[in-house]
Protein backbone atom coordinates (compact mmCIF):
# COMPACT_ATOMS: atom_id res chain seq x y z
CA UNK A 1 0.00 0.00 0.00
CA UNK A 2 1.44 3.29 -0.92
CA UNK A 3 2.13 5.82 1.70
CA UNK A 4 -0.04 8.96 1.93
CA UNK A 5 -0.78 11.85 4.59
CA UNK A 6 -3.78 11.85 6.21
CA UNK A 7 -4.04 14.45 9.17
CA UNK A 8 -1.18 17.46 9.43
CA UNK A 9 -1.36 19.58 12.21
CA UNK A 10 1.01 22.17 13.49
CA UNK A 11 1.39 24.54 16.63
CA UNK A 12 3.91 26.91 17.42
CA UNK A 13 6.21 24.12 19.03
CA UNK A 14 4.52 20.98 17.78
CA UNK A 15 4.31 19.33 14.33
CA UNK A 16 2.06 16.02 14.24
CA UNK A 17 1.21 13.66 11.38
CA UNK A 18 -0.54 10.37 10.13
CA UNK A 19 -0.42 8.33 7.39
CA UNK A 20 -2.04 5.70 5.67
CA UNK A 21 -2.30 2.58 8.02
CA UNK A 22 0.76 0.21 6.02
CA UNK A 23 0.52 -3.11 9.67
CA UNK A 24 4.34 -2.77 8.05
CA UNK A 25 7.50 -1.02 9.90
CA UNK A 26 7.77 2.77 8.92
CA UNK A 27 10.72 5.27 9.86
CA UNK A 28 10.23 8.83 9.92
CA UNK A 29 13.46 11.10 9.35
CA UNK A 30 13.35 14.63 10.45
CA UNK A 31 16.37 15.41 7.89
CA UNK A 32 18.65 13.41 7.72
CA UNK A 33 18.00 12.27 11.35
CA UNK A 34 15.62 9.17 12.47
CA UNK A 35 13.23 10.19 14.97
CA UNK A 36 10.72 6.98 14.85
CA UNK A 37 10.84 3.64 13.60
CA UNK A 38 8.00 1.05 13.96
CA UNK A 39 4.34 -0.15 13.44
CA UNK A 40 2.11 2.55 14.14
CA UNK A 41 0.99 5.19 11.52
CA UNK A 42 1.30 8.51 13.29
CA UNK A 43 4.14 10.91 14.76
CA UNK A 44 4.44 13.54 16.97
CA UNK A 45 7.53 16.03 17.13
CA UNK A 46 7.20 18.58 20.47
CA UNK A 47 9.14 21.15 22.10
CA UNK A 48 10.56 22.67 18.75
CA UNK A 49 11.35 26.43 18.07
CA UNK A 50 8.91 28.74 16.76
CA UNK A 51 8.41 29.67 13.15
CA UNK A 52 10.92 26.74 12.63
CA UNK A 53 10.91 24.81 8.68
CA UNK A 54 11.48 21.47 8.85
CA UNK A 55 11.99 18.27 6.09
CA UNK A 56 10.45 14.85 7.11
CA UNK A 57 10.42 11.61 5.16
CA UNK A 58 8.18 8.65 5.80
CA UNK A 59 9.26 5.41 4.41
CA UNK A 60 8.18 1.66 4.87
CA UNK A 61 10.38 -1.30 5.39
CA UNK A 62 9.33 -4.38 2.91
CA UNK A 63 9.69 -7.85 3.28
CA UNK A 64 12.93 -8.06 1.66
CA UNK A 65 14.17 -5.58 4.42
CA UNK A 66 14.27 -2.29 1.56
CA UNK A 67 12.88 1.08 2.61
CA UNK A 68 10.33 1.99 0.09
CA UNK A 69 7.26 4.16 -0.52
CA UNK A 70 8.78 7.33 0.36
CA UNK A 71 6.84 10.38 0.39
CA UNK A 72 8.76 13.79 1.36
CA UNK A 73 7.48 17.07 2.51
CA UNK A 74 8.32 19.96 4.32
CA UNK A 75 6.01 22.44 6.48
CA UNK A 76 6.97 24.21 10.02
CA UNK A 77 6.46 25.57 13.22
CA UNK A 78 3.77 28.33 13.48
CA UNK A 79 5.11 32.12 14.24
CA UNK A 80 2.41 33.79 15.70
CA UNK A 81 4.39 36.59 17.29
CA UNK A 82 5.14 37.77 13.67
CA UNK A 83 3.75 41.33 12.10
CA UNK A 84 -0.01 40.77 11.73
CA UNK A 85 0.09 43.33 9.26
CA UNK A 86 1.46 40.65 6.79
CA UNK A 87 -1.05 37.25 6.62
CA UNK A 88 1.13 35.40 4.81
CA UNK A 89 3.98 35.41 7.61
CA UNK A 90 1.06 34.30 9.58
CA UNK A 91 0.74 31.03 7.46
CA UNK A 92 2.31 27.37 7.34
CA UNK A 93 2.86 26.16 3.89
CA UNK A 94 3.34 22.80 3.40
CA UNK A 95 4.42 21.02 0.34
CA UNK A 96 4.36 16.96 0.49
CA UNK A 97 5.76 15.11 -2.33
CA UNK A 98 6.38 11.34 -3.55
CA UNK A 99 6.52 9.55 -7.07
CA UNK A 100 4.76 11.49 -9.52
CA UNK A 101 3.10 13.95 -7.34
CA UNK A 102 3.24 17.00 -6.00
CA UNK A 103 0.91 18.46 -2.69
CA UNK A 104 0.25 22.04 -1.71
CA UNK A 105 -1.50 22.72 1.68
CA UNK A 106 -1.56 26.41 3.46
CA UNK A 107 -3.06 28.17 6.14
CA UNK A 108 -6.40 30.05 5.45
CA UNK A 109 -6.75 33.95 4.58
CA UNK A 110 -9.94 35.63 5.51
CA UNK A 111 -11.99 37.11 2.78
CA UNK A 112 -10.53 34.97 0.23
CA UNK A 113 -12.56 32.13 -1.01
CA UNK A 114 -10.88 31.35 -4.23
CA UNK A 115 -6.96 30.66 -5.37
CA UNK A 116 -5.48 30.49 -8.82
CA UNK A 117 -2.61 28.47 -8.85
CA UNK A 118 0.23 28.89 -11.48
CA UNK A 119 2.25 26.35 -12.28
CA UNK A 120 5.72 27.64 -13.83
CA UNK A 121 4.11 30.65 -15.09
CA UNK A 122 1.08 29.54 -16.58
CA UNK A 123 -2.48 29.49 -14.84
CA UNK A 124 -3.92 25.86 -14.18
CA UNK A 125 -6.92 26.87 -11.86
CA UNK A 126 -8.68 27.98 -9.50
CA UNK A 127 -9.60 26.62 -5.96
CA UNK A 128 -11.44 26.59 -3.30
CA UNK A 129 -10.35 25.12 -0.75
CA UNK A 130 -6.58 25.84 0.57
CA UNK A 131 -4.51 22.91 -1.46
CA UNK A 132 -3.91 21.68 -4.29
CA UNK A 133 -2.56 18.53 -6.04
CA UNK A 134 -0.48 18.19 -8.84
CA UNK A 135 -0.33 14.34 -10.21
CA UNK A 136 1.14 14.92 -13.70
CA UNK A 137 4.73 16.06 -12.33
CA UNK A 138 8.23 14.63 -14.47
CA UNK A 139 10.74 13.51 -11.50
CA UNK A 140 13.31 15.51 -13.54
CA UNK A 141 11.84 18.47 -14.19
CA UNK A 142 12.10 21.76 -11.07
CA UNK A 143 8.73 23.21 -10.90
CA UNK A 144 7.54 26.87 -9.52
CA UNK A 145 3.85 26.73 -8.10
CA UNK A 146 2.60 30.43 -7.42
CA UNK A 147 -0.84 30.81 -5.47
CA UNK A 148 -2.75 34.30 -5.54
CA UNK A 149 -5.81 35.58 -3.94
CA UNK A 150 -7.67 38.43 -3.67
CA UNK A 151 -9.44 40.44 -1.04
CA UNK A 152 -11.40 43.79 -0.58
CA UNK A 153 -9.19 45.71 2.07
CA UNK A 154 -12.53 46.14 3.74
CA UNK A 155 -12.58 42.25 4.56
CA UNK A 156 -9.17 42.02 5.89
CA UNK A 157 -9.79 42.55 9.45
CA UNK A 158 -10.87 45.78 12.09
CA UNK A 159 -7.85 48.25 11.06
CA UNK A 160 -10.21 48.99 7.91
CA UNK A 161 -13.70 50.43 7.60
CA UNK A 162 -16.11 50.93 5.26
CA UNK A 163 -15.61 54.28 5.71
CA UNK A 164 -12.03 54.32 4.41
CA UNK A 165 -13.01 51.31 1.73
CA UNK A 166 -14.63 54.28 0.25
CA UNK A 167 -11.65 56.06 -0.30
CA UNK A 168 -9.84 53.65 -1.85
CA UNK A 169 -12.86 53.24 -4.28
CA UNK A 170 -12.53 56.53 -4.95
CA UNK A 171 -9.02 57.08 -4.68
CA UNK A 172 -8.72 54.00 -7.42
CA UNK A 173 -11.36 56.17 -9.41
CA UNK A 174 -8.73 59.02 -9.98
CA UNK A 175 -6.43 56.44 -11.53
CA UNK A 176 -5.16 56.56 -15.36
CA UNK A 177 -3.38 53.24 -15.69
CA UNK A 178 -5.65 51.15 -13.48
CA UNK A 179 -8.91 50.31 -11.98
CA UNK A 180 -10.95 51.10 -8.92
CA UNK A 181 -10.85 47.21 -7.85
CA UNK A 182 -7.22 47.67 -7.43
CA UNK A 183 -6.73 50.74 -5.56
CA UNK A 184 -9.33 48.53 -2.95
CA UNK A 185 -7.79 44.96 -3.42
CA UNK A 186 -4.96 43.32 -1.33
CA UNK A 187 -2.94 41.39 -3.55
CA UNK A 188 -1.59 37.84 -2.17
CA UNK A 189 0.91 35.47 -3.48
CA UNK A 190 2.66 32.52 -2.64
CA UNK A 191 5.45 30.84 -4.63
CA UNK A 192 6.55 27.57 -3.57
CA UNK A 193 10.36 26.59 -5.72
CA UNK A 194 10.28 22.89 -6.03
CA UNK A 195 13.46 20.79 -6.81
CA UNK A 196 13.00 17.60 -9.09
CA UNK A 197 11.47 14.77 -7.89
CA UNK A 198 14.54 11.96 -8.55
CA UNK A 199 16.75 14.73 -6.17
CA UNK A 200 14.34 15.08 -3.49
CA UNK A 201 13.32 11.11 -3.29
CA UNK A 202 16.81 10.48 -3.65
CA UNK A 203 18.65 8.53 -0.86
CA UNK A 204 22.08 10.61 -1.56
CA UNK A 205 22.43 13.19 1.18
CA UNK A 206 22.26 17.19 0.68
CA UNK A 207 26.25 18.11 0.74
CA UNK A 208 25.44 21.52 0.89
CA UNK A 209 26.88 22.68 4.07
CA UNK A 210 28.47 26.71 3.81
CA UNK A 211 25.30 27.89 1.07
CA UNK A 212 25.71 31.54 0.30
CA UNK A 213 22.88 33.69 -1.28
CA UNK A 214 23.22 36.89 -2.68
CA UNK A 215 20.12 39.54 -2.65
CA UNK A 216 19.22 42.54 -4.23
CA UNK A 217 16.13 44.64 -4.36
CA UNK A 218 15.61 47.58 -6.31
CA UNK A 219 12.55 50.38 -7.31
CA UNK A 220 12.43 52.43 -10.45
CA UNK A 221 9.74 54.05 -12.11
CA UNK A 222 9.77 52.58 -16.12
CA UNK A 223 8.97 55.79 -17.67
CA UNK A 224 11.00 58.29 -19.26
CA UNK A 225 8.99 61.25 -17.53
CA UNK A 226 6.26 60.79 -15.69
CA UNK A 227 3.66 63.55 -14.43
CA UNK A 228 3.28 64.89 -10.76
CA UNK A 229 -0.20 63.53 -9.17
CA UNK A 230 0.19 66.48 -7.26
CA UNK A 231 -1.25 69.23 -8.60
CA UNK A 232 -0.43 71.87 -6.30
CA UNK A 233 3.43 70.75 -6.29
CA UNK A 234 5.91 73.27 -8.64
CA UNK A 235 7.64 70.34 -9.90
CA UNK A 236 5.29 69.04 -12.80
CA UNK A 237 7.00 66.09 -13.95
CA UNK A 238 9.65 64.07 -12.98
CA UNK A 239 12.28 62.54 -14.31
CA UNK A 240 11.86 58.43 -15.13
CA UNK A 241 14.43 55.47 -14.80
CA UNK A 242 13.32 54.40 -18.91
CA UNK A 243 13.81 50.82 -18.18
CA UNK A 244 12.24 47.63 -17.85
CA UNK A 245 13.24 44.60 -15.64
CA UNK A 246 16.23 44.18 -15.16
CA UNK A 247 18.92 43.32 -12.05
CA UNK A 248 22.30 44.73 -13.60
CA UNK A 249 20.75 48.38 -14.37
CA UNK A 250 22.07 51.43 -12.72
CA UNK A 251 19.21 53.35 -12.93
CA UNK A 252 16.73 52.51 -10.03
CA UNK A 253 14.49 54.80 -7.44
CA UNK A 254 16.40 52.54 -4.42
CA UNK A 255 18.72 49.89 -4.45
CA UNK A 256 19.85 47.41 -1.16
CA UNK A 257 22.15 44.30 -1.38
CA UNK A 258 22.89 42.15 0.65
CA UNK A 259 24.98 39.01 1.47
CA UNK A 260 23.95 36.05 3.93
CA UNK A 261 26.83 33.52 4.45
CA UNK A 262 27.41 30.14 6.20
CA UNK A 263 30.62 30.09 4.87
CA UNK A 264 32.72 30.61 8.37
CA UNK A 265 35.35 32.99 6.31
CA UNK A 266 33.08 35.11 5.49
CA UNK A 267 30.66 37.60 7.56
CA UNK A 268 27.09 35.77 7.98
CA UNK A 269 25.46 39.42 7.04
CA UNK A 270 26.81 42.09 4.49
CA UNK A 271 24.85 44.50 2.73
CA UNK A 272 25.30 48.20 0.69
CA UNK A 273 22.13 50.68 0.16
CA UNK A 274 22.24 53.37 -2.52
CA UNK A 275 19.69 55.76 -3.44
CA UNK A 276 18.75 57.67 -7.26
CA UNK A 277 18.80 61.56 -8.12
CA UNK A 278 15.67 62.60 -8.37
CA UNK A 279 14.67 65.18 -11.50
CA UNK A 280 12.06 67.73 -11.03
CA UNK A 281 10.43 69.64 -14.18
CA UNK A 282 8.55 72.23 -14.87
CA UNK A 283 4.78 72.58 -16.48
CA UNK A 284 7.27 73.28 -19.92
CA UNK A 285 8.73 70.00 -19.33
CA UNK A 286 12.20 71.99 -18.36
CA UNK A 287 14.68 70.92 -15.68
CA UNK A 288 14.29 72.81 -12.60
CA UNK A 289 15.94 71.12 -9.46
CA UNK A 290 17.84 67.84 -8.71
CA UNK A 291 18.26 66.31 -5.40
CA UNK A 292 19.03 63.03 -3.43
CA UNK A 293 17.06 61.84 -1.09
CA UNK A 294 18.38 60.50 2.33
CA UNK A 295 18.78 56.76 2.77
CA UNK A 296 18.61 56.88 6.29
CA UNK A 297 15.55 54.45 6.37
CA UNK A 298 16.85 52.12 5.03
CA UNK A 299 17.58 49.26 7.25
CA UNK A 300 18.57 45.74 7.11
CA UNK A 301 19.08 43.51 10.78
CA UNK A 302 20.08 40.54 11.40
CA UNK A 303 17.26 38.64 13.75
CA UNK A 304 18.34 35.50 14.31
CA UNK A 305 21.40 33.37 14.17
CA UNK A 306 22.27 29.65 14.72
CA UNK A 307 24.14 27.13 13.20
CA UNK A 308 21.46 26.22 10.84
CA UNK A 309 19.45 29.63 10.16
CA UNK A 310 20.10 32.93 9.43
CA UNK A 311 16.97 35.62 9.62
CA UNK A 312 16.83 39.07 8.60
CA UNK A 313 14.38 41.92 8.27
CA UNK A 314 14.90 44.62 5.62
CA UNK A 315 12.69 48.51 6.42
CA UNK A 316 12.51 50.67 3.56
CA UNK A 317 10.76 53.99 3.98
CA UNK A 318 12.46 56.63 1.65
CA UNK A 319 10.59 60.12 0.57
CA UNK A 320 10.81 62.47 -2.67
CA UNK A 321 13.44 65.45 -1.82
CA UNK A 322 12.03 67.78 -3.92
CA UNK A 323 8.64 68.18 -2.80
CA UNK A 324 5.84 66.78 -0.47
CA UNK A 325 4.52 63.46 -1.41
CA UNK A 326 4.36 59.69 -0.48
CA UNK A 327 7.47 57.60 0.35
CA UNK A 328 8.36 53.86 -1.23
CA UNK A 329 7.88 52.16 1.99
CA UNK A 330 8.57 48.48 1.74
CA UNK A 331 9.24 45.90 4.66
CA UNK A 332 10.83 42.08 3.98
CA UNK A 333 11.89 39.48 6.08
CA UNK A 334 13.36 36.26 5.29
CA UNK A 335 14.77 32.65 6.85
CA UNK A 336 17.91 31.18 5.07
CA UNK A 337 19.06 27.90 6.44
CA UNK A 338 22.33 25.81 5.94
CA UNK A 339 20.46 22.80 3.74
CA UNK A 340 20.11 25.53 1.12
CA UNK A 341 16.39 26.26 1.60
CA UNK A 342 14.84 29.81 2.59
CA UNK A 343 11.74 31.46 3.10
CA UNK A 344 11.07 35.25 1.99
CA UNK A 345 8.03 37.60 2.46
CA UNK A 346 7.61 40.86 1.82
CA UNK A 347 4.90 43.60 1.56
CA UNK A 348 5.21 47.28 -0.50
CA UNK A 349 2.71 49.78 -2.26
CA UNK A 350 1.79 49.30 -6.02
CA UNK A 351 3.82 51.72 -6.85
CA UNK A 352 6.56 52.35 -8.17
CA UNK A 353 7.77 49.41 -9.81
CA UNK A 354 9.41 46.60 -7.24
CA UNK A 355 12.18 43.98 -8.15
CA UNK A 356 13.69 41.53 -6.08
CA UNK A 357 16.66 38.41 -7.40
CA UNK A 358 18.67 36.32 -5.83
CA UNK A 359 21.64 34.61 -6.48
CA UNK A 360 23.37 31.58 -4.82
CA UNK A 361 26.64 30.86 -3.97
CA UNK A 362 28.73 30.75 -7.20
CA UNK A 363 25.60 31.11 -9.83
CA UNK A 364 26.35 33.73 -11.91
CA UNK A 365 23.41 34.89 -13.12
CA UNK A 366 20.11 36.96 -10.88
CA UNK A 367 17.21 34.76 -10.96
CA UNK A 368 13.99 36.97 -10.34
CA UNK A 369 12.31 36.15 -7.47
CA UNK A 370 9.35 39.10 -7.42
CA UNK A 371 8.51 41.87 -10.03
CA UNK A 372 5.88 44.11 -9.34
CA UNK A 373 4.44 46.67 -12.35
CA UNK A 374 3.63 50.27 -11.15
CA UNK A 375 0.22 51.34 -10.94
CA UNK A 376 0.85 55.24 -10.87
CA UNK A 377 2.78 57.19 -8.52
CA UNK A 378 -0.45 58.22 -6.49
CA UNK A 379 -0.39 54.39 -5.37
CA UNK A 380 2.28 55.18 -3.01
CA UNK A 381 -0.34 56.97 -1.23
CA UNK A 382 -2.00 55.39 2.27
CA UNK A 383 -5.73 54.61 1.08
CA UNK A 384 -4.30 52.04 -1.79
CA UNK A 385 -4.16 48.29 -0.66
CA UNK A 386 -0.73 46.49 -0.56
CA UNK A 387 0.37 43.42 -2.45
CA UNK A 388 2.18 41.00 -0.27
CA UNK A 389 4.11 38.36 -1.70
CA UNK A 390 5.88 35.12 0.06
CA UNK A 391 8.68 33.10 -1.76
CA UNK A 392 10.86 29.35 -0.54
CA UNK A 393 11.91 26.54 -2.12
CA UNK A 394 12.14 22.90 -1.33
CA UNK A 395 15.59 21.30 -2.12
Amino acid sequence: MTIDILVLEQSDTLIYFRWTTTEAVCRVKRGTQVVYTGTQNYFKDDGLPVGQLYTYTIERLDAAGNWIDKIKFQTGTENRKVDKGNRLAEIVLTTIVSKGRISLAWGKIDGISTFDIYRNGQFIESVEKNQYTDDKVLSDQQYTYRIRGKRPVSRAGKRVNEKKFSLHKMFGALQQNSSQENAAMEDFWLTQIIAPLHSLLSDQPNTTVQPVWHFRYNTFLPETLLKNPNLLSPFHYFKGDNRSFSPDSLEYRTHVNFTVSFNESEPPLSWDKNVGPTIGYNWRKKFSKADVASAEKIDLTKTDESHQKISIALTHCVGNPLTTSPNIDYNLSADFYRDGTYTILGAHDQSPNHEVYLKYSEDRQWTEIHQSESEGLSYMAGPTANKYWRLSNFC
